[in-house]
């Protein structure tokens, strides 16, 4: 079966309605939907089994987590509450099984931002594809924005039960109670095992494959957070820059430096597409741009002064210390600025000066997690302040929350499969650390790249944002989700991942997404906007 189509929305890959029947199984099991039995789960206790009949109901679209409505749905819906010794949680796992047929897997989905999971809003696409859909809240709010709600405890404290809930505990609490209760219903497990996620999603999806392996047969990992505790503190880099600059350029002004940059590398790829690929070669210096006049959407003219070349160049140098030292990677050339460079007018409303406006993921880790003060300031932290708490994260909480492990052993030795892709110009994940993650398997599974390709293969969409969404201009991997389930069901390993265009994109073209470290260039004859007429290659 070929999922024909995904769309993403704030992280979370989205399933179409129009993917190919697959096979039927039964759906009278050992029990009725009315009388499933509760779930025996390692290390916790179920407080409560609730389930349901609900017959040809509608999710509705529900931007950004739901971008169309989900119709004519007709489940078992089932819901329990669980608890871990000691810590006063309530994890809640939802598992939504077909009435009608179902195609005998079973996936589980990942959360967004700040939520463990998205409930109806993820189980929707996925069981409307006959799956059994999975999904938990890990015991926290389910708020996206921000861990106000359960950061701290009573006494202002880290809360590290549920951060370890949502770090990793509830990936393996889900799986085991979705494969329970499938068995329980159905009268047999699923034949097959999924995790599908992107940026949280992803994250959760690499920790399945490092700490739970036998859990999945194959896991989709879209641009994943890992390296949290390193990642969220360097978002807040172009913060930095911009408050030492003291001067907070506009959106167009970031916008013009980043059009530039990709003019002047579009065809170091040997084609014009609009996008940067070969980012190796891009050599792009913003300060010989400076008096370029560039017209904003408002119908303004704003002219790029040095002071924005020499903030964006430092915001794609990256963050260091005193030393000089590199302490997490910087923005690729083309990648948006203004998601962690963004700025808001002082005096809300009016179009006057402009002040930094921190991204919200970055912002709230500094809050809660670092600061454990829901009122600090991030707008007052410099270059020496940012480097301490890059130490700080990384002390207290990498074997927490960094789900960056190298050793995929465990994976190896089950059988399991790894698919990552990521866009070239996500602007909240840099692809580098996702670049460094594979070549530290690499090293540490002691074996050569085509060995960790047998069980880990990833994927790089140039030109692409977080997620694909945005104002992604690349071509965004049309079907990953099929190509994982074609290597663990037939034994085709992916080489390419079939790409297109979003429609918004001023320039329609299609490629074949290589696998690293290949990359797709084009042969010099033929439409360049065809991915018939590239090849993978390992240089451009």
């Amino acid at each position: 079966m070929r999922i024909s189509h995904i769309k993403v929305a704030i992280g979370i890959l989205i399933y179409s309605t129009n993917a190919v029947a697959t096979p039927t199984h039964g759906t009278h099991g050992a029990y009725s939907c009315a009388n499933i039995p509760a779930p025996n789960v390692s290390g916790a206790k179920v407080l409560s089994i609730e389930s349901k009949e609900r017959h040809n109901f509608t999710v509705p679209t529900t931007p950004p987590l739901l971008l169309f409505d989900v119709p004519n749905l007709s489940i078992c819906d089932v819901s329990v509450t669980l608890t871990h010794p000691n810590t006063g949680d309530k994890v809640l796992v939802q598992v939504w099984l077909p009435l009608k047929k179902w195609n005998g897997r079973f996936v589980a989905t990942g959360g967004s931002a700040w939520a463990a999971g998205v409930g109806q809003y993820a189980l929707a696409p996925v069981v409307a594809q006959d799956f059994v859909a999975a999904a938990t809240d890990a015991g926290v709010s389910g708020e996206l924005l921000s861990p106000g709600l359960w950061a701290l405890d009573a006494k202002g404290k880290v809360n590290y039960n549920l951060l370890t809930n949502f770090a990793s505990r509830s990936i393996h609490d889900m799986a085991i109670v979705a494969k329970a209760v499938t068995g329980a219903f159905y009268g047999m497990q699923p034949t097959y095992s999924y995790w599908s996620g992107c940026s949280t999603g992803g994250r959760q999806g690499l920790v399945a494959a490092q700490e739970y392996p036998d859990d999945f047969d194959g896991i989709l990992a879209g641009a994943p957070a890992i390296s949290w505790d390193k990642y969220v503190v360097a978002e807040q880099w172009p913060q930095v820059v911009m408050k030492e600059a003291n001067y907070f350029p506009s959106h167009c002004e970031l916008d013009a430096v980043t059009q530039a940059a990709i003019a002047a590398c579009d065809d170091l790829d040997g084609v014009k597409d609009g996008v940067i690929s070969n980012l190796a070669a891009c050599r792009f210096d913003p300060f010989t741009v400076v008096g370029q006049r560039s017209q904003c959407e408002d119908g303004q003219e704003v002219v790029i002064s040095r002071t924005t070349a020499s903030i964006v160049q430092k915001i794609w140098a990256g963050p260091k210390d005193a030393h000089g030292k590199q302490l997490w990677d910087g923005l690729t050339m083309g990648a948006p600025l203004t998601d962690l460079a963004d700025t808001a007018p002082v005096s809300s409303g009016t179009s006057g000066p402009l002040k930094g406006a921190p991204f919200f993921v970055s912002d709230t880790w500094i809050r809660y997690y670092l600061k454990t003060d829901p009122n600090f300031n991030t707008s007052t932290i410099d270059s020496a302040k940012l480097t301490k708490l890059f130490s700080e994260s990384i002390r207290k909480y990498s074997d927490i929350i960094g789900s960056d492990d190298p050793d995929l052993s465990g994976l190896k030795r089950s059988g399991g499969k790894l698919l990552v892709w990521q866009g070239g110009s996500d602007p909240l994940i840099f692809p580098q650390g996702t670049t460094r993650y594979r070549e530290r398997v690499e090293k540490r599974m002691g074996g050569s790249a085509e060995d960790v390709d047998g069980f880990f293969r990833l994927f790089f969409a140039p030109g692409v944002d977080h997620c694909g969404q945005g104002t992604t201009i690349g071509a965004i991997p049309s079907d990953p989700f099929g190509a994982l389930m074609s290597w663990v069901e037939d034994g085709r390993a992916p080489d390419t991942l079939p790409a297109s265009t979003p429609e918004k994109a001023k320039i329609q073209f299609s490629r074949n997404i290589c696998r690293y470290p290949l990359v797709s260039k084009y042969r010099g004859l033929g439409d360049p906007n065809s991915a018939e007429n590239f090849d993978c290659v390992k240089h451009y």
